[in-house]
C-alpha cells in the first residue's frame, strides 16, 4: 500500500510540475545582452556579457536559449554554448529560484557591419522533458564593426596631382606640409626637421621650414555597381568591399592630418530608407565616427545609379571640392559629369577597383 501512496505522490508531484512549468515556467526569466564596446574594427576582438535571471521562487530544471547571431561574428568555444552552421546559439541551463547566470563570450570581429541581437529564443521544459513553453524576449545589442583599413601597398590610389600646378594634395603626402626654406633651430623643434646640409654649411643647426598647402574639402563618392546598368546586387562583392575598405583607408588619413572630409554613395543604409548616402565634408573626431557607421552599415545594393548620385553633386553647385571617385566601371555618361563638376572649379581623380 505504501508503495502505491508513493507512486501515487510521485506522480501527483510530476504532474503538478509540469503544469507550473508550462504555467509559471517563463515567469520573470530574462536575458539581458550587451557588448564591451559600440565600435569595433575589423579583425578586433571584444567580449558579448550575457545575463539570464529567474526572478521568481520557482526554479527551472532546464532553459534552453536559442539565437541566430550573424556569422561575421566569430565566437570562442565554451562547454555551455553549441553553435550550428556558425550562426545558430543554442545554450542549457539549470536555473535555481532568483539566480543570474552571467556569461562573457569573446567575439571576433570577421566581417564589417551592423550587428543587432534583437530577441533569444527561450523554452522551458518540465524534469520529464514531456511538456515546455516557449517565448521570444527582446534583447538589444548593438555592434558597428567598422571595414578594415588597408596598408599602403594595397592602395590604388592616383599618383599625379589633384590640382594642376598646385601643390601635391596633403592626404597623399606622409607631411601635411610642403617645405619653404631652412631657418634657424629652436629647442621646440623636432630632431627629424634639422636639415644637415645647410646646418653644415651655416655652422649651426637650422631646421626645415614649412608652409601649409592650400586649404580644399575631400569628397569621397563610392559606386557599388560593377557593371554598366546594373540593377540587382553585384555578383562581385568582395569587389565593392574592397572599394568600402579604400574609402574607410583615404578618410582615416584625411582626418589623421585635419583635413576636411565627407562620403558619399549610391547605396543606401541597411533596414533604412532607400535613399542614397552623403555626409558632406566636416572635421572632428564625432564626424569621423559618424562616417564610418554609415560605411559598417551600408548595403551593396544601389538605389540611383551612379550617374544620378553625380547629377545631385552638380546640382549642389559645390566648388573648391576635391572629388575621389572610387568605381568599377566609368562610362560616357559619367566621364560628361565628370567635366561638369570640373568647370565648377573642383579636382576629380578617378579611382579604379
Amino acid at each position: 500500500m505504501w508503495a502505491y501512496k508513493l507512486l501515487l505522490a510521485a506522480g501527483i508531484l510530476i504532474c503538478l510540475e509540469s503544469f507550473l512549468i508550462l504555467r509559471y515556467g517563463l515567469s520573470k526569466v530574462s536575458i539581458e545582452r550587451s557588448f564591451d564596446t559600440l565600435h569595433a574594427n575589423y579583425g578586433q576582438s571584444i567580449q558579448m556579457i550575457e545575463k539570464i535571471s529567474n526572478n521568481k521562487l520557482l526554479p527551472v530544471p532546464w532553459l534552453k536559449v536559442e539565437s541566430r547571431i550573424d556569422s561575421g561574428l566569430k565566437f570562442g568555444l565554451q562547454e555551455d554554448l553549441n553553435i550550428l552552421h556558425e550562426e545558430f546559439h543554442i545554450s542549457a541551463f539549470c536555473m535555481l529560484p532568483y539566480t543570474r547566470i552571467i556569461r562573457t563570450h569573446n567575439v571576433k570581429c570577421m566581417k564589417r557591419g551592423y550587428y543587432h541581437l534583437k530577441s533569444a529564443a527561450l523554452t522551458a521544459r518540465s524534469i520529464t522533458g514531456g511538456n515546455s513553453t516557449v517565448k521570444d524576449e527582446e534583447t538589444d545589442a548593438k555592434l558597428y564593426v567598422f571595414p578594415r583599413i588597408l596598408k599602403m601597398p594595397e592602395l590604388n590610389l592616383p599618383s599625379h596631382s589633384w590640382q594642376g600646378d598646385r601643390v601635391v594634395r596633403r592626404w597623399i603626402l606622409e607631411d601635411p606640409f610642403i617645405r619653404a626654406g631652412v631657418r634657424e633651430y629652436t629647442t621646440t623643434d623636432p630632431m627629424k626637421n634639422i636639415n644637415w646640409k645647410a646646418s653644415a654649411r651655416f655652422g649651426d643647426l637650422y631646421v626645415n621650414q614649412y608652409e601649409p598647402t592650400a586649404r580644399h574639402r575631400l569628397m569621397i563618392l563610392l559606386n557599388v555597381d560593377t557593371k554598366i546598368d546594373q540593377w540587382t546586387i553585384t555578383d562581385e562583392p568582395e569587389r565593392v568591399e574592397y572599394g568600402i575598405s579604400l574609402a574607410a583607408t583615404v578618410l582615416e588619413y584625411a582626418f589623421l592630418n585635419l583635413i576636411e572630409a565627407g562620403f558619399g554613395t549610391n547605396a543606401f543604409l541597411k533596414n533604412m530608407e532607400k535613399v542614397p548616402i552623403r555626409i558632406a565634408p566636416a572635421l572632428g573626431n564625432s564626424h569621423r565616427v559618424i562616417i564610418l557607421e554609415n560605411l559598417a552599415r551600408m548595403g551593396l545594393l544601389r538605389c540611383v545609379s551612379f550617374n544620378a548620385l553625380l547629377e545631385q553633386e552638380i546640382e549642389r553647385n559645390s566648388s573648391h571640392m576635391d572629388y575621389l571617385l572610387i568605381t568599377a566601371v566609368v562610362d560616357g555618361e559619367m566621364e560628361d559629369r565628370i567635366r561638369l563638376l570640373r568647370g565648377k572649379d573642383n579636382a576629380v581623380e578617378i579611382c579604379r577597383i
